[in-house]
């Protein structure tokens, strides 16, 4: 008999466990050949999703939860999730039901064929608004382009082979990127497709803020492409440089006045903008070598049931 090890991490989702818990138990139905292990991780949440989660575990002692002392980001809440699981194999899925759980059933079947990782990929966006789409959309082509990935065939949403959670457990990075470890780990890969169900309850956590500010963090984390940027910003400015300077030149050669004050001030412009972003965009990358230069742990839990 096989283990299911579920991964589901929460924050402030008290009143979709309920829903998800019950979902669960009919997928259990459905494979009973499978055991089924349910680690859900509260990270930080300041509702009652710890209290939810106690009441279940003393239930039902298939689920086990930890608890984060604050909110460190689904990213650490995935990797504590993986740390935590004992399974053949291991899913990770959201707690809101958007990714349906009798997806698992297929990938369970893809998993006994031989695959190492099973990813869950979207037919369609379900809610999702048409800016929301296009950011997402944008952002996963250049990274994927960026990285030498396909981000559009990769998800949160996966089944994981024992070995593949058993390397990813190993990794030393503080500043994690799952969907694109995932890959970038290699083993055998398929891909199952899913519908995104509705929401049971409460609202996205993703604001257009938050999702700007992660996909600039895994950006930096994952690729090196704003450096090699920097450096192309370079190059044009040199190049614009250059021909004002020939521009020049030539006037004077001709007799003619060059452009003074205004072609002074453009240029002063165009310097400072791409030294302020050339800086900028190292800086972060020394932040983030300083960040991991600390030695903090990626997660710090508070409790977990026993």
């Amino acid at each position: 008999m096989s283990t299911i090890s579920i991964v589901i991490p929460c924050y402030n989702e008290e009143e979709s466990i309920g829903h998800f818990y019950t979902a669960i138990q009919t997928l259990q139905q459905q494979l009973p050949e499978v055991t089924m292990e349910l680690i859900f991780i509260d990270d930080g949440s300041k509702d009652g999703t710890e209290q939810c989660l106690t009441a279940l575990h003393a239930r039902d002692n298939r689920v086990k939860y930890l608890s984060f002392s604050r909110n460190f980001g689904k990213e650490a809440a995935i990797f504590a999730g993986l740390r935590t699981a004992t399974g053949d194999c291991v899913v990770v899925m959201d707690a809101d039901l958007q990714h349906p759980p009798g997806a698992i059933i297929e990938m369970y079947h893809k998993w006994q064929e031989g695959y190492e990782v099973v990813e869950g990929i979207k037919i369609n966006r379900g809610e999702e608004s048409r800016v929301h789409r296009w950011f997402a959309d944008g952002f996963y082509a250049l990274l994927g382009k960026m990285m030498g990935i396909d981000m559009k065939n990769t998800s949160d949403y996966k089944l994981l082979d024992r070995k593949v959670v058993e390397v990813l457990g190993q990794l030393q990075e503080r500043d994690t990127f799952f969907r694109a470890l995932s890959y970038w780990v290699g083993f055998k890969s398929t891909t199952v497709h899913y519908e995104v169900g509705k929401r049971v309850a409460g609202k996205t956590k993703w604001s257009y803020f938050a999702l700007l500010r992660y996909a600039i963090k895994n950006l930096i984390a994952f690729s090196f492409a704003p450096l090699y940027f920097i450096t192309l910003v370079g190059g044009v400015i040199f190049l614009m440089g250059a021909g004002f300077g020939i521009d020049a030149v030539i006037s004077y050669a001709r007799g003619a006045s060059a452009m003074g004050y205004p072609t002074l001030v453009f240029l002063l412009l165009l310097l400072t903008g791409g030294i302020m972003l050339s800086l900028g965009i190292v800086g972060i990358y020394i932040a983030k070598i300083y960040e991991q230069s600390k030695n903090r742990p990626q997660y710090i839990i508070r409790r977990r049931s026993e």
